[in-house]
């Protein structure tokens, strides 16, 4: 049987230089020595169970991603064009330019399938059995499970998955050619696992229940002021944000939604109630990822509830409007609605729909997207539940996964968050450097920082920060109230440091004043050196919302992050009606204008009988620099070239 699931790569075979010479090889001398490249970790081995030996014979498709370059260089170019000092500032670039300049050296395929793959000191592989993928950022081909032991020096296994009961082969570490680690940068299956389709168990799964920690929904209070129900209204006094006025055509605002779906109803009596110069029916442009619902289903029980959604348009829309929004909405009912690990991947396939080269390039020890973590397609798999049928097909999607089918908005507002701790540094690093890339092309990109105060997340386990807050790449979002911290009985404004990132240039001023002048103490508890955040914060304490027929109120990062993703909106189209480009990565700049923020200085972000950080003058780990005064804001990205 075949244990891996994915297709071929659709690339033509290697140059003929490159075959001839690898079926020509003859090694004169015994090779030099391999060293282990990837190991197993903790994390991964807490997840998965060794069940037995792989057979033999067993066939892989194999892949060997080839290293990218210029990754070192690509923070330091994103700076180039978002540093407000830089001459360069604002001349973003294209797709192909950003592709040019990080895809792996043209001569790395040849050197690799010479001097290893078709080197019989190594290997039992032919070179004409390795193609290059289209991208040219990996090598494929079909190994048994004999041939790929050989090769690696290593021995695979069959192991199972606790949670939902998978069975992949993959092994505990390989080894490389000491002299090629350098062009490597991934073996598939490996340490990352190859699924066989015919080992996976169903699993019976309960009817999903709401989240009830991120934020909190409760009827209107008729007669409230604003720190009660903080309406439309009231969110453009606080910013003294003008009604807008514009639309330009290729500036919608754009929305990631996971296991989360909007009303339609809800939208209506929102506007109807708090907008009413939104006209009824007003809706977002729906992009489905890998036949993902773009609506809520009240008549069924296995449903995902729509606050999420319904939040982030309610926030958005009064701020941008006549400016239209765009969803992103992803992965298929199976992974949204019944999957034990619906949340547990982040980011990815959508990333992957806008940029077709992240489905398979390889960074960092990842390509692709991560069995471990992310939906996988085709999705072959069926669930069981009360009031099913035995076994149930919930909406899989069985096509393969969407790599580069949409172009993304000028801004994209993400109100989800996980701990850094759930994954692996490979996987947060491949997916920072993503951000970098879309920041490169002029894209801006703001994250909820999350809402377990100076926790991993809201199970009160101690840990640092959340994606995407803790990347350098991204902008990072708090919560305030009107006038302190955002903070709950049971959720606070998360901030901290991150384990996985070092402290930015564009911060460092920024953290060393915070040190210097309001030191927290207790090192050992967080990354003096990583990057700090949030980086800025905005409202997140009793937002206005319809949901599910009701008006209420919600709570949280994830309401600040649309509405400071709308500003943003607001500003593109400001500068674009000037024959200005967009302003892309947002952080130098506002780094370098702390005068534009009004301070946050009262409030803590402790949690959980956990000392958390304090509010202080100039930027902090719990409200970044404060929070926007929209015209001061405006006014200095309209100054920039």
């Amino acid at each position: 049987m075949v244990l891996s699931c994915w297709s071929t790569c659709g690339g033509g075979l290697l140059t003929s230089i490159i075959a001839a010479t690898a079926a020509t090889l003859v090694s004169a001398a015994p090779p030099p020595s391999r060293i282990p490249h990837e190991r197993r970790d903790a994390l991964q081995e807490a997840s998965w169970a060794k069940l037995a030996r792989a057979p033999p014979s067993d066939v892989f498709e194999m892949r060997v991603g080839l290293a990218q370059r210029n990754l070192d260089r690509g923070h330091e170019l994103l700076m180039d064009v978002a540093d407000p000092r830089s001459a360069n500032y604002g001349k973003h670039w294209t797709a192909e330019e950003v592709s040019r300049m990080f895809a792996p050296d043209p001569e790395t395929a040849g050197v690799v399938v010479r001097e290893w793959l078709a080197n019989a000191d190594y290997s039992d592989i032919a070179g004409d059995r390795v193609k290059l993928a289209a991208s040219g950022g990996w090598l494929v081909f079909n190994a048994t499970v004999g041939e790929a032991e050989r090769l690696l020096g290593t021995e695979f296994w069959l192991y199972e998955e606790s949670e939902s009961g998978v069975v992949a082969a993959g092994c505990d570490e390989y080894h490389v050619p000491a002299h090629l680690s350098q062009y490597i940068d991934f073996v598939y299956p490996g340490v990352v696992m190859a699924e066989s389709k015919s080992s996976f168990r169903e699993k019976r799964l309960a009817r999903r229940e709401k989240p009830g920690l991120m934020k909190r929904v409760t009827k209107r209070q008729e007669e409230a002021d604003c720190s009660e129900v903080a309406t439309p209204e009231c969110v453009a006094a606080l910013y003294n944000i003008p009604p807008a006025d514009k639309a330009h055509p290729n500036n919608s605002m754009g929305l990631y939604q996971k296991t989360s779906f909007y009303q339609e109803r809800d939208l209506d009596l929102f506007f109807e109630t708090y907008a009413p110069q939104i006209p009824q029916g007003t809706r977002p442009t729906n992009l489905s990822i890998d036949l993902a619902t773009w609506h809520y289903n009240e008549n069924d029980t296995y449903v995902s509830w729509p606050d999420e959604a319904d939040l982030d348009l309610d926030v958005a829309y009064p701020i941008i409007y006549p400016q239209t929004t765009t969803i992103y909405q992803v992965d298929d009912e199976y992974y949204n609605l019944h999957s034990a690990n619906g949340y547990f991947g982040i980011f990815n396939t959508f990333l992957d729909a806008i940029d077709g080269s992240y489905c398979d390039y390889s960074a960092y020890g990842e390509t692709g997207d991560n069995l471990e973590y992310d939906p996988s397609y085709p999705n072959n798999k069926t669930v069981i539940g009360p009031g099913r049928p035995d076994p149930y097909d919930p909406g899989t999607y069985k096509g393969e996964r969407m790599c580069g089918v949409y172009k993304s908005t000028n801004v994209i507002s993400m109100s989800y968050s996980t701990a850094e701790t759930t994954f692996t540094d490979s996987y947060q690093k491949r997916q920072c450097d993503e951000w970098m890339k879309l920041g490169l092309q002029g894209i801006t990109v703001v994250g909820s920082a999350g809402n377990s105060g100076p926790l991993a997340d809201e199970l009160c386990r101690n840990g640092s920060a959340t994606m995407l807050a803790q990347s350098t790449n991204g902008s990072s979002i708090g919560s305030s109230t009107i006038e302190t911290v955002a903070h709950a009985e049971r959720w606070a404004s998360s901030g901290g440091f991150s384990w996985t990132f070092p402290t930015p240039d564009y911060q460092k001023d920024a953290v060393a004043a915070y040190f210097a002048d309001h030191d927290p103490g207790r090192s050992e508890s967080y990354n003096r050196s990583g990057r700090g955040f949030p980086d800025v914060a905005a409202l997140g304490k009793n937002l206005a919302v319809a949901v599910l027929g009701e008006l209420g109120v919600a709570d949280g990062t994830s309401a600040a992050t649309p509405l400071w993703g709308a500003m943003i909106n607001r500003v593109n189209e400001e500068r674009l009606a000037a024959g200005k480009g967009v302003v892309g990565f947002l952080n130098p700049v506002l780094y370098a204008n702390p005068g534009i923020f009004r301070d946050v200085t009262t409030g803590n972000n402790s949690l959980c009988n956990v000392e958390g950080f304090y509010a202080v003058e100039g930027w902090d780990p719990v409200s970044g620099l404060g929070t926007p005064d929209y015209p001061k804001l405006l006014e200095v990205f309209m100054a920039l070239p």
